[in-house]
């Protein structure tokens, strides 16, 4: 358990939570991270059981470090076999370490990761979620392990195999989705087993937790840019390449072209390359959006050109079998751009493209014979839209 600033209630609850487990063989390290005020109060609250060590940091290094100096401590116990760590405002349930220990005995020797359901509940420990949420919650989580690259279906409630543990080279980083970025990095190991249970109660947005102090935009952009960068050096470590390219192209920084910009990186789909064609004649809009990090998103410069011509030139290049040329109307839901995407792939050769309907509650295709205009977030097959790029030029007085 790493332990910050906390509230005294929470923590209690917390440590009380662990430390009356079912299953009661076990080894419990809190990692005090540059907070000394709380040792005190730990201590009175493990009141001297000897399953407990507290480890102190000088200063807070973070999550991830803390996390880090509690298993490498553990580590050099070979007799510990399984592995999870807990929040210090969070309650566990007394079957928590039992259940998740019983799947991983039962399971296949490749099985390395168990996860289950959880509660959510406020400050007041009021539960949060009713049966139709919870059982929303467990369809969401219940999926193969391949999942993961789309989105952090583990969740907060976890127990892995030790071995594997010891194959993560660096253990936990990429803060503040260190966690998600670890399944991502101990699932190329093992696989993964979905518990339909709840074992836990997690305490949405508390005072000292991590969500709470990503509220700001800036604090959004970052925890998003990990959020994508974890997920993209994932799939390169897998030798996955990118599926789509997004073309972009901008003529000046504008109030639209920020929120476009904002609205393609909050969609659920994320294996893409983002090009944005920069029309100005003094980059003012490589400038502006470059502020907006996204780990695969590109600049290029060609200014003074029209946006159809600079997104023909742009289009020649890619190596995405889909395209899509971008205009500020955003996307009105975030599955958008993964719906479009999953249609467009399982569609005959004969369609080009697909899109949304004006609204919103069906998709349209486009084949060769249907040329009405580019439409809104449309996604193509790549070699389409360049043809259809040179029409549009073609007609408007060419290259």
């Amino acid at each position: 358990m790493p332990v910050y600033k906390q509230s005294p209630v929470f923590l209690q609850s917390a440590l009380h939570s662990v430390l009356n487990q079912t299953f009661t063989r076990f080894r419990f390290v809190i990692v005090i991270d540059g907070a000394p005020e709380m040792e005190p109060l730990v201590r009175r609250i493990v009141h001297g059981d000897p399953r407990v060590e507290i480890i102190s940091h000088v200063v807070n290094r973070g999550v991830s470090q803390a996390l880090n100096t509690g298993f490498n401590e553990l580590f050099k116990d070979e007799e510990i076999q399984y592995l999870t760590w807990v929040s210090s405002d969070n309650i566990y349930r007394p079957q928590y370490l039992e259940v998740f220990r019983s799947a991983l005995e039962a399971g296949p020797e490749n099985l390395g990761l168990v996860y289950s359901s959880f509660q959510a509940i406020d400050n007041h420990d009021v539960p949060q979620y009713d049966e139709a949420m919870l059982a929303a919650l467990r369809k969401y989580q219940d999926k193969p392990k391949e999942k993961l690259l789309d989105s952090s279906i583990v969740g907060v409630s976890f127990m892995y195999k030790a071995k594997y543990a010891k194959m993560v080279d660096g253990g936990y980083c990429l803060p503040p989705v260190e966690d998600y970025d670890y399944w991502l990095k101990i699932t190329e190991y093992c696989d993964i087993q979905y518990i339909p249970v709840e074992l836990m109660d997690y305490r949405v947005d508390s005072t000292f937790s991590v969500s709470a102090q990503l509220k700001s935009a800036e604090a959004h952009r970052h925890w998003r840019y990990t959020y994508h960068l974890a997920r993209h050096t994932a799939r390169v470590r897998r030798g996955i390449s990118p599926e789509i390219s997004m073309l972009f192209p901008v003529s000046e920084n504008s109030a639209a072209a920020i929120h476009r910009v904002e609205n393609l990186y909050e969609q659920v789909y994320s294996n893409y390359v983002c090009y944005i064609l920069d029309l100005s004649f003094d980059k003012q809009v490589t400038a502006s959006l470059s502020q907006i990090p996204h780990p695969t998103t590109c600049f290029q410069w060609h200014p003074g050109l029209q946006a159809e011509k600079a997104a023909y030139l742009a289009a020649q290049e890619i190596q995405t079998p889909y395209a899509m040329l971008l205009n500020t109307e955003g996307f009105p839901n975030v599955m958008d751009l993964e719906i479009l995407y999953r249609q467009l792939v399982q569609s005959v050769p004969d369609v080009w493209s697909n899109y949304y309907l004006d609204d919103h509650l069906d998709i349209a295709y486009r084949t060769a014979e249907s040329l009405e205009p580019l439409q809104n977030n449309e996604l193509y097959r790549t070699g389409k839209l360049v043809d259809m790029l040179k029409r549009i030029i073609m007609k408007n007085g060419g290259l």
